[in-house]
């Protein structure tokens, strides 16, 4: 979701920045950018053992939670370029779409609804209801299950590099979606890396997907 359905790293970005610096601690914008797509978890449980925080990983999420949510809610929220046209065309196809992100399940309800765009989604799954994440494979795993799916028959779109090796470690097609605003992301081992969703390429996916592993292989 964040970084592909909605460039909204840039804006986490500025909200981590402050708290950090009211919590004192000094994280640099390139650091700051390798925690892109990991779980909340991960990321305080890190910075609070670096820094040697007194407030528990729970305090510190809690905090990022409402600071996110309420800079959301202010916010004027539009979709990525390109993106509700590249849902409609997965929905004609016949795809069955899901959000796995590792955002609080509060604030992908809130963004979806601003943008608009709930109807397209049949399963969400949020960093919560796994218990490892990114670049863990567990949250995409879940959705194969849920699904009773083979994970070779799912497409995942990341921008960021955990999520890019959460994906291939499932064992799914992995197309990687370059955005600037989500910092230097390594994803190198996406089967495909796009900067645009009008790109030519994406289509081609979709309409020869039975052909997909063996041709990206």
């Amino acid at each position: 979701m964040d970084g592909v359905l909605l460039d909204s790293e840039k804006l986490y970005l500025n909200v981590n920045q402050i708290f950090f610096k009211e919590l004192g601690v000094d994280i640099s914008i390139t650091e700051h950018q390798t925690f892109v797509g990991i779980s909340a978890t991960k990321m305080w449980t890190y910075i609070k053992n670096k820094f040697n925080l007194s407030q528990s990983v729970e305090e510190l999420k809690e905090i990022e939670k409402e600071l996110k949510h309420k800079t959301l809610t202010e916010t004027k929220l539009v979709p990525t370029s390109g993106v509700v046209d590249f849902l409609d065309f997965l929905k004609q196809k016949g795809f069955i779409l899901t959000i796995a992100s590792s955002g609080l399940k509060k604030n992908i309800d809130l963004i979806l609804q601003k943008l608009d765009i709930e109807k397209y989604f049949d399963f969400i799954v949020s960093g919560e209801q796994v218990l490892k994440g990114k670049p863990e494979p567990d949250i995409f795993l879940k959705v194969a299950t849920h699904y009773k799916m083979q994970p070779s028959d799912c497409i995942v779109i990341e921008d960021s590099t955990n999520g890019v090796l959460a994906a291939k470690s499932a064992d799914m097609f992995c197309i990687g979606y370059y955005n600037p605003n989500s910092g230097n992301q390594d994803l190198t081992k996406a089967d495909i890396i796009i900067d645009n969703f009008k790109d030519k390429r994406l289509f081609d996916i979709i309409e020869n997907r039975d052909n997909l592993y063996k041709n990206s292989r």
